[in-house]
Order: C-alpha cells, then sequence, then structure tokens
C-alpha cells in the first residue's frame, strides 16, 4: 500500500477507508485483507464495500506480473470405513496450494469431493475462504468418454457463474481466468 485515508463518522468510527495499493493484487482481494487485518488487530469491524481501493499505475513496463495461472499437479484419494477424503494440489510459480474435502465415500460424490477440495486450493492460494462456491458437478457421458462438467459461482456483490470441464481441470478452467484479476496479475 501507498497511501491510505481513514473517514470517521460522526460517532468517532472508521466509516470508510480509502487506500492506494499496488496494481499486483485485485482491489477486491485487498480491501477482503484490509477487513481482515481491522478485525483481528484492533477489533474493528468494517465490511469490504467500506473500503475503497484505488491501483496504483506501475511507470515501468518490466514491472509488470505474470498472469496467474494455477496448474494442477497432484490429487489423492483416502478412503476409510465408507468415508473419502481427498486432497488437490495446485502450484503457481513454485508455490504449492493443497484444499482438502471429505464426505461419503460414494462414487457420484467423490466428484464433489475433488470439485470442493480444488475450490480450497484455490481459496487458499486466494487468501480469501469462502469466495467460491461449487454449484455442481455432472459427469455426463459424450461418445464414449465420460466428461466432468462444473459450474462455480464467485461469490461478491455481482455474483458470476464460471464453468468448465473434467472436475479438478474444469474448476481451474472456470476460474483461472477471473484469478487473473482477483490477483492483480493481468
Amino acid at each position: 500500500m501507498s497511501a491510505v485515508n481513514v473517514v470517521l463518522d460522526e460517532a468517532g468510527s472508521v466509516d470508510t477507508v480509502h487506500v492506494l495499493a499496488r496494481a499486483d493484487r485485485s482491489p477486491k482481494l485487498v480491501a477482503i485483507d484490509i477487513v481482515a487485518a481491522l478485525s483481528a488487530e484492533f477489533g474493528i469491524t468494517l465490511e469490504p464495500r467500506q473500503v475503497r481501493v484505488a491501483a496504483q499505475k506501475q511507470d515501468d513496463e518490466s514491472a509488470v506480473v505474470p498472469q496467474a495461472r494455477l496448474k494442477f499437479v497432484g490429487l489423492s484419494v483416502s478412503v476409510v470405513r465408507g468415508g473419502a477424503q481427498v486432497k488437490v494440489h495446485l502450484d503457481d510459480r513454485g508455490m504449492m496450494y493443497e484444499g482438502e474435502a471429505s464426505g461419503p465415500a460414494v462414487p457420484r460424490y467423490v466428484h464433489q469431493l475433488v470439485a470442493q477440495a480444488t475450490l480450497h486450493a484455490i481459496e487458499v492460494f486466494l487468501r480469501a475462504p469462502g469466495m467460491l462456491l461449487l454449484e455442481g458437478v455432472t459427469v455426463p457421458k459424450i461418445g464414449d468418454s465420460d466428461v466432468a462438467v462444473v459450474t462455480v459461482t464467485l461469490a461478491g456483490e455481482e455474483e458470476e457463474t464460471l464453468a468448465g470441464a473434467s472436475v479438478v481441470r474444469a474448476v481451474l478452467s472456470a476460474v483461472n481466468r477471473p484469478i487473473s484479476w482477483l490477483t492483480g496479475r493481468r
């Protein structure tokens, strides 16, 4: 952050926070981080909409941050006594992000667990739990192949529905485009 201006209301409580931030993270994520930090550090409760973030322009073309694009690197499924635990590992420039989900070891439900674990790994990467909501997973047969199709909702003031195909890759396909603007890497 380059500059911060805190506006107080008549009672002396924080009304709005104006922030000038670097362009390497999205304004939405910067606002979420500020709300969390104010709550944890000072016990101040704000809504993300009370934090207004402006991205600082970069003068140097070489300062352009590479586009964020998570890569699928691993999946493990453990089944014990009718329960399944799924772990998904994603990579971004050498950093690993893991998501987990558990539930019944029913074949049709395991696809949902894989999708949920993938979303959790993405939320770990974004540092924004609860931002991505799994709407559904279906596995229709197309020709001779089973193809997983996933629908995800990006939570926020203006909800956005995202879709992709092939469970982990479907979730990444659905979410990788907005990840760039959520992290400020375009």
